[in-house]
This record gives structure tokens, C-alpha cells and sequence, in this order.
């Protein structure tokens, strides 16, 4: 005889706490690539995963010409020599993710993702899409893509609980995001510029994960 199937019971369980929106700031004790002094915006936080790009890791040398010429989709006319690749995550690193202004979308592509009001010159400010698509690289090259933008190769991704245990274990602290700390000139001075956004100077931070 089987023993009687025992319910969970979820109504005793806390709600859980989403941080979508917000930016992951990298511990210094989170010291091996390619999170070691990482910022991430998170895309995705809900009980069951997380998805986010990582901001400030430019990848050297690759820039969205070479990406379309991989592609086979060159345009000898497209102005795209100063647009940048960025490291977006360890997980399906061949594919790219652009994190971009509202003033753009596609139709069934787009997913609109909230977050921090984003302006543009176009009109009064709106939240982030994210936009999986060939089509988005043809147009930022053509300048017809959205005021900002930000191309990624690959995402961070965590699977039920992992990243509330390492929030837990303070591999990283969370902090709100907003325009000026997503689409960046100086991607290189991102994460100390997270960190003071906290009111916290960088150098006080301690190098071991695990302390609360």
C-alpha cells in the first residue's frame, strides 16, 4: 500500500521576493570570470528562474560590423563601427540579446520588460524591451534602431532558489537600476559607479562571499 500523498502546504511559505528590474552587483569575494566585478541587469526574476546581461564587459575588439558580416547581412552603407559587443552571461554565449529604449519595438518580438523609466528624445520616458532578433541589428545599423541600446552575446541564468542563495550568502548586493547606470559610456567605471549609488564607498567592501 502506497503511503497517502502529503500537500504542500505554500500558504506558510513566504511570498517570493523578485528583484526584476534591478541591478546585481558582484561581491569582491565573486572574483572568477566572468562575474568578477560584474553588474547585471536582471531581465527575469521569478520562483522558479532568473535571467540577466551583464553591463560592463565590453567584448574587445568585436563590434555590431563584424557581428553582421558573421551574420552575411553587411551593409556597406551602415554606420556601425562605434557600437560595441558586450559579454552578456556564460549561457548560450553564441546568441545575441539587445537590452534597448522602448522607442523601438517589433511586433511579437520585443518583450517590453518594465523597469527604470528610460527617456528618449522621441517622447516621454518608458521602461526597457529586450529583443532577440536579426531584424533589431539591420536597423540599429541602418539607424532606424531605438535611441539606446545595449548588444549582448549570451545571459546570466539560475535556476529555483540559486540566486536567493547567493544573494544570501552575499555573492552580490541588489540595487535599484536606472537609465544612467544601464546604458553607459564608461563601462570599465560601472561597478564602482553601482556601488555608490548604495552610498557605499567600493573599498569598504569586504572580499569574502558568505558574510551577511
Amino acid at each position: 500500500m502506497k503511503p497517502p500523498r502529503i500537500a504542500k502546504d505554500t500558504a506558510s511559505e513566504p511570498p517570493h521576493e523578485s528583484y526584476q528590474g534591478h541591478l546585481l552587483i558582484a561581491m569582491p569575494g565573486l572574483n572568477a570570470p566572468p562575474f568578477d566585478h560584474s553588474v547585471i541587469y536582471l531581465c527575469q526574476h521569478d520562483a522558479e528562474h532568473a535571467m540577466g546581461l551583464i553591463l560592463n564587459q565590453p567584448i574587445r575588439g568585436l563590434r555590431l560590423e563584424r557581428i553582421l558580416e558573421e551574420l552575411g547581412l553587411r551593409n556597406e552603407d551602415a554606420a556601425t563601427g562605434g557600437v560595441p559587443v558586450f559579454n552578456g552571461g556564460p549561457v548560450q554565449s553564441d546568441r545575441g540579446f539587445v537590452l534597448h529604449s522602448l522607442d523601438y519595438q517589433l511586433d511579437d518580438i520585443t518583450v517590453d520588460l518594465g523597469g527604470p523609466p528610460i527617456r528618449t528624445r522621441g517622447g516621454a520616458a518608458r521602461g526597457l524591451g529586450l529583443t532577440i532578433s536579426r531584424d533589431i541589428l539591420l536597423d540599429m545599423a541602418g539607424g532606424a534602431g531605438p535611441e539606446h541600446a545595449l548588444i549582448a552575446l549570451g545571459y546570466a541564468g539560475w535556476g529555483p532558489g540559486q540566486l536567493e542563495e547567493e544573494i544570501a550568502q552575499n555573492a552580490w548586493l541588489v540595487a535599484p537600476a536606472s537609465q544612467a547606470l544601464i546604458f553607459v559610456d564608461e563601462p570599465e567605471q560601472l561597478w564602482t559607479a553601482a556601488v555608490a549609488s548604495l552610498g557605499v564607498t567600493p573599498g569598504h567592501l569586504s572580499g569574502a562571499a558568505g558574510t551577511a
